[in-house]
């Protein structure tokens, strides 16, 4: 089938001893063997589908147990004998044209297909069975791991487990003050529930909440991983990192914004529950 593969290997490729790009090469049933170069925008796609399948992969293992872990076990066994060797001259000189500009997920029963659009404006999918999810997790880390830049660990951290669709200026009476980051419909499939934040400031009339943003995410509500992604929040948006270059949070509220499952919520239906909880949020701080 177009796009699958029988190995891989990966490895980290530095620019001024910062990470510049995952080099991801697939070793073909046919034996040929494919480079792949993902930057830090489409790294982030291709993990975000890989932990969206772990997750598929978990409640698998729970509903069939040993016989499907002893089947893992035996298909990675397999599968790390086909890892196909890297030359140096791959990351030194990188094919330009190798370069994955964007992701677009087509999701399966057991498998995910990416349709890749390559620097050279070609199109490519590459096939990934859940059986090779896990151990290629390991690897993208592995290769992100010995390029001892922290750096690159925190984009991931701030960007794979969520995506930010609005930031608002919640200081002004009259009209919502909000900056959109516009989605595509894949991405969003890939997460559970819409999530309403705000977020609070001393000031000299007392606490004040001058600022929000919508985001949708997998995390459980009210758990230390919502915390640590809402929290980072600021420094993804140029508008709320404007709006607290002078004024830090001293207090963060989340909340959750009803949706049905597989639904895309609107403008409004996300900004007009934020709103509400922020009149409701304020009106408690006032008391």
């Amino acid at each position: 089938m177009q796009g699958t593969f029988i190995g891989f290997n990966t490895a980290s490729i530095k620019y001024e001893d910062r990470f510049f790009a995952l080099m991801l090469k697939t070793k073909l049933p046919n034996q040929l063997c494919q480079n792949y170069y993902l930057q830090a925008q489409a790294l982030v796609d291709l993990l975000r589908v890989l932990q969206n399948r772990m997750a598929i992969i978990a409640h698998r293992l729970a509903d069939k147990g040993e016989s499907y872990k002893s089947e893992l076990i035996a298909y990675n066994e397999v599968f790390l004998q086909h890892m196909p060797p890297i030359d140096m001259s791959e990351l030194n000189q990188p094919s330009p044209e190798r370069r994955i500009v964007s992701i677009t997920l087509k999701p399966g029963e057991t498998s995910s297909t990416l349709i890749l659009v390559l620097q050279n404006e070609r199109i490519e999918t590459l096939q990934i069975d859940d059986m090779q999810v896990e151990v290629l997790l390991m690897g993208i880390h592995q290769a992100l791991n010995n390029t001892g830049d922290k750096k690159i660990f925190e984009f991931l951290n701030s960007n794979i487990n969520q995506l930010l669709l609005y930031a608002v200026d919640l200081t002004k009476d009259q009209n919502i003050d909000y900056q959109q980051y516009p989605q595509e419909h894949w991405r969003l499939n890939l997460f559970t529930h819409y999530l309403g934040v705000l977020f609070c400031c001393d000031t000299a009339e007392g606490k004040k909440i001058m600022s929000g943003a919508v985001i949708k995410t997998s995390v459980p509500h009210h758990s230390a991983e919502e915390n640590s992604i809402v929290m980072r929040l600021i420094e993804l948006s140029p508008k709320l990192k404007t709006m607290h270059e002078q004024q830090a949070p001293v207090q963060i509220f989340s909340t959750l914004i009803p949706s049905a499952p597989g639904k895309m919520l609107t403008l409004e239906e996300c900004l007009r529950p934020l709103h509400t909880f922020y009149l409701e949020t304020q009106t408690l701080l006032n008391a």
